[in-house]
């Protein structure tokens, strides 16, 4: 699992590692396998983590307060856990891992049965020998066991409830002093074990060139080689360009490119798989999906569960959609060396939006060579690092004026509006590798994005919707503020609404904001992005420390610091119900009283004393932070509120907590 989607907040660019892909297209194809197969297995990662970090059991309150006084009640007794288990069971979002048996078996049993999938996971469910695993995350066979961290900061920067990763997912060191949620605020829907676990993972690996705080907790790190010694493609949506990265020298020592690192596990996995699971049927459960058909599997935004007898339950309609794939695991790594028939076969979908490639399937055939034997003959080779990029860039209409301008040409049949002029001027350009070495390479504009980079202008989203017509993608095809839907009606957020900040005191009975006693002041606590500071001031360089105060810091205003003794620069210490941070305050005249700044992404590598509270090393930003997630963000199944993989998806309120700072001794140890 990689990049910031969900744990992060809700993202909707892609990443490869840790930069954003402007050539969405080609990118998604080879990343998901989407070339070899279809549909992928996508996952909301806030969801994910809220559940397997068990930080749904120290919810202390159910959804009544959330719901609006002219509500019906639809949220009454439940917690956010069970509006999530909800959501999963009716296909709104996807839920992995989906049920509590291996979908291999599942696929197994169907077949032997003479069951269609989707009928036997019914006859399953109605029986009760077949659960969705959200309904039961603390059981054995529902942990997540491997975890692969691909040149992501989970435990330092994106893990919102840090301390509860800690806890529950490693069994490691913690400093969680949050009380577990009372008989009467449990969930309805979710199994309750008694003694919540604690290190669920087997193995956590990584893959990084710098220390981090991921890199310190896994079993085991592969050194990876940085930017100055690969080919690799990088780009963003802050500027229109796609650069290359080229090897000034050769990965040192033991260090390897990612493509590399990745290409030895794909091969020593087909070698082991090949005899431990050879060819296999998997039954997979997949969302109701945005810019398809699902997106009017609830008409008018009326919710039925079929669980509460509400309906019937129907795949792809009222429950998730069943679809069945054979899986050669054995030939993992000859389709991972190689561009897959699906390419051509299927066409490349985004936004609603299919292009036929299958003239850049040729191309790619004499650019990169073929695959002699094996189950990828005659298919283009990804044998190569270059050969990777070559391929994204072929397959994208941001970086092939060809694939562009017939996505433009497919939109205009759709919608009846013109278009495709926007990249007819660049119809006979497709940009190489070799291109971007030269010089960084302007994108053309795309159907995969909204904004135009026509005529030389700098892109800024949705000028096509407003210049050229272009329908939104809503239900109504225009931008509307007005959302009827069961859920929003209940939230009484059919309009946009101001929603103050959650009553945390009330809540989970954390003091007052402003309230002043011996422990200290207690203040509300944010975790502002610092933007692209985070990939570049690098707290583990002596050069970058010596420009900043050495480590750990947090904002306090100048009267917020006088109540409490502070000066600048002096040691303090915040500590709630989640965790316990020391940190220097930065004593400011900008910040406003009653409230304090952490800025994200501080690492607790360096200068992290021993903290008085609980005598163990200080926890970082995300210590005092813990999920909390909102019903109507995970609605889907109906027009724009459906599931898109980095596009519509729940998040947390992660960035808004409380928290009590006291100054602390001086005399700091380690």
């Amino acid at each position: 699992m990689t990049g910031c989607q969900g744990v992060n907040g809700g993202g909707w660019a892609h990443y490869v590692g840790q930069e954003k892909v402007r050539p969405i297209t080609g990118y998604s194809t080879v990343a998901a396998a989407l070339d070899w197969a279809r549909p992928p297995r996508q996952m909301i990662q806030t969801a994910y983590w809220y559940l397997h970090t068990d930080q749904w059991r120290y919810d202390q309150t159910t959804l009544d307060g959330f719901a609006s006084p002219l509500g019906t009640g639809r949220f009454d007794g439940k917690t956010p856990a069970d509006v999530l288990a909800q959501s999963a069971r009716m296909g709104w979002m996807p839920s992995y891992p989906t049920f509590n048996r291996n979908p291999l078996d599942l696929a197994d049993d169907a077949a032997a049965a003479g069951k269609a999938p989707g009928e036997h996971v019914i006859d399953g469910l109605r029986d009760g020998s077949l659960r969705f695993a959200a309904e039961d995350p603390d059981a054995p066979e529902n942990f997540p066991r491997v975890l692969t961290i691909w040149r992501a900061n989970l435990l330092g920067s994106s893990a919102k409830g840090n301390e509860y990763f800690l806890k529950h997912l490693l069994g490691t060191d913690n400093a969680v002093r949050a009380e577990e949620a009372p008989p009467e605020a449990r969930p309805k829907d979710l199994v309750w074990r008694e003694e919540a676990p604690t290190g669920k993972l087997d193995l956590l690996l990584a893959l990084d060139f710098r220390m981090t705080s991921t890199t310190i907790y896994s079993d085991i790190t592969l050194p990876a080689a940085t930017w100055y010694e690969k080919h690799d493609l990088n780009t963003t949506d802050m500027h229109p360009y796609v650069h290359s990265f080229n090897p000034a020298i050769a990965p040192p020592w033991e260090t390897r490119t990612d493509f590399e690192a990745f290409g030895t596990i794909a091969r020593q996995f087909s070698r082991l798989a090949a005899r431990h699971l050879g060819v296999r049927k998997d039954l997979m459960a997949l969302p109701l999906l945005h810019d398809t058909p699902d997106a009017l599997a609830n008409p008018r935004g009326v919710v039925r569960d079929w669980k509460a007898g509400e309906c019937d339950p129907v795949p792809g309609k009222t429950m998730p959609k069943f679809v069945v794939h054979e899986r050669d695991y054995g030939a993992v790594a000859q389709k991972w060396a190689a561009l897959g028939p699906l390419v051509e076969e299927l066409g490349l979908t985004t936004k609603g939006v299919t292009t036929m490639p299958d003239k850049e399937v040729e191309y790619l055939k004499h650019k990169n060579g073929v695959i002699r034997d094996g189950v990828a003959a005659g298919r283009p080779a990804l044998a190569r690092d270059v050969h990777w990029c070559e391929a994204i860039l072929a397959l994208s209409g941001t970086t092939n004026g060809r694939l562009a301008t017939q996505g433009f040409h497919r939109s205009e049949e759709r919608t009846g509006m013109r278009m495709a002029d926007l990249a007819a001027e660049h119809e006979g350009k497709l940009v190489t590798f070799a291109d971007t070495q030269a010089a960084p390479t302007p994108v053309i504009t795309s159907p995969e994005w909204s904004g135009s980079e026509h005529g030389g202008r700098r892109y800024s989203p949705f000028t096509i919707n407003v210049e050229r017509l272009k329908p939104w993608h809503t239900l109504t095809g225009r931008q509307h503020f007005f959302l009827d839907h069961d859920w929003m009606t209940e939230a009484g957020e059919n309009l946009p609404v101001f929603r103050p900040p959650l009553d945390m005191h009330t809540l989970f009975g954390e003091p007052q904001v402003g309230e002043q006693g011996e422990l200290g002041i207690t203040v509300r606590y944010l975790t502002p992005h610092n933007k692209w500071s985070i990939h570049s001031e690098y707290q583990d360089n002596l050069f970058m420390l010596s420009l900043s105060r050495g480590g750990q810091t947090i904002w306090m205003s100048v009267q917020d610091a006088a109540k409490v003794g502070v000066k600048d620069n002096d040691w303090i210490e915040a500590v709630n119900r989640n965790g316990v941070v020391v940190a220097r305050a930065i004593v400011s005249a900008r910040m406003p009283e009653g409230t304090v700044y952490m800025h994200h992404a501080q690492d607790r590598l360096i200068d992290v004393p021993l903290t008085e509270t609980s005598g163990k090393r200080g926890g970082i930003h995300n210590s005092l932070t813990r999920l909390f997630l909102k019903p109507t963000h995970l609605i889907g199944g109906y027009a724009q509120l459906a599931f898109a993989f980095n596009y519509l998806g729940p998040t947390g309120n992660q960035r808004d907590e409380v928290t009590v700072i006291r100054r602390r001794n001086q005399e700091v140890q380690y």
